[in-house]
């Protein structure tokens, strides 16, 4: 699977690698929030400080680069923000989840957005690219909510691009528009509209946990639209009526492009009649197919075919 747009490559290469901090540095944003764990500084830059805890420190800086170069992109969307918190935890260290999740409940991941910390879980290092750029992008939003003056940045805008932010990391963009192109040819075949989200319903809350393996959604599809109509700065303008107003828009362009430009009317009908009418026919094809070959079967095992099939003489 591709890890990596070409985007996020370029953007690595052309940045600074992060400076590597010395091995057991001083307290962490981390400390603050797991305290019973021994935490370790992987690195830091200006926008971000990423500590690790149970794991190499090659590793470490590893998950360091890649979290710097997410970092670079959401700098590069969204303007300046404070600094972010990386919180990283190998396999063997144990995470107490109590006051952040019921007890019983493992904690995967985790974003604190009044300090701008990520947690990332011990068994999440399969996906550690989406569930650090999810939880960096949601961080960063908070802090480009608190520096315009509110408390949080809007739900579910916020988590729709961070799961956007997701979706250009593990290189999905293409797979989940063609998802929501389909979803929409047949949730609104007629073009009559579909009910637009209320994009500032709730505000992010201070602590947000999630599951890596859940996060990713092909709705995010929506933000690269309304990035790619309307510029990043739309990113920085959570207006619910502007986010509504762009989400029927993308709705229409979706059906558009699976009907390939034939707009509006029945041909969409005329064209899903075709489809149902081949999908039956290739079920005749192969029934009539399978009949033959049980036919063929049934002949040869008859006494006076079995000598002719294989070469002898009858009576």
């Amino acid at each position: 699977m591709v890890r990596r747009t070409s985007v996020v490559a370029a953007v690595l290469a052309a940045t600074s690698l992060l400076v590597t901090a010395q091995a057991g540095a001083a307290d962490t944003w981390c400390q603050v929030h797991f305290p019973d764990v021994s935490w370790e500084m992987a690195g830091e830059t200006e926008l971000l400080t990423v500590a690790t805890a149970g794991m190499a420190e090659a590793q470490g800086l590893r998950y360091a680069e890649e979290a710097s170069a997410t970092v670079r992109m959401l700098e590069a969307d969204l303007g300046s923000f404070a600094q972010l918190h990386l919180c990283v935890a190998g396999r063997q260290v144990a995470i107490e989840s109590a006051g952040i999740l019921p007890p019983g409940q493992s904690l995967h991941a985790v974003a604190f957005t009044e300090d701008g910390t990520v947690f990332i879980g011990p068994h999440e290092a399969l996906f550690f690219d989406e569930a650090s750029a999810f939880g960096l992008a949601y961080a960063a939003l908070s802090q480009v909510a608190a520096a315009a003056g509110d408390t949080g940045y809007p739900e579910p805008l916020a988590t729709t691009i961070g799961q956007w932010y997701l979706s250009r990391v593990a290189g999905k963009e293409e797979l989940h528009h063609s998802q929501m192109r389909s979803g929409a040819f047949f949730t609104d075949p007629e073009g009559q509209g579909v009910a637009a989200t209320d994009w500032t319903s709730e505000t992010q809350p201070p602590v947000y946990p999630w599951n890596p393996q859940f996060q990713e959604s092909p709705a995010a599809d929506l933000i690269g639209f309304a990035v790619a109509r309307e510029g990043t700065a739309v990113l920085r303008n959570p207006s619910n009526e502007q986010w509504r107003a762009l989400e029927v828009a993308w709705q229409a362009a979706l059906r558009n492009e699976a009907l390939q430009g034939s707009g509006s009317g029945n041909e969409w009908m005329v064209g899903l009649a075709i489809a149902l009418g081949l999908i039956g026919l290739a079920i005749t094809v192969a029934m009539l197919d399978r009949r033959s070959r049980r036919r063929f079967k049934d002949e040869a095992r008859l006494p006076g075919r079995r000598r002719r099939f294989s070469g002898g003489t009858g009576p």
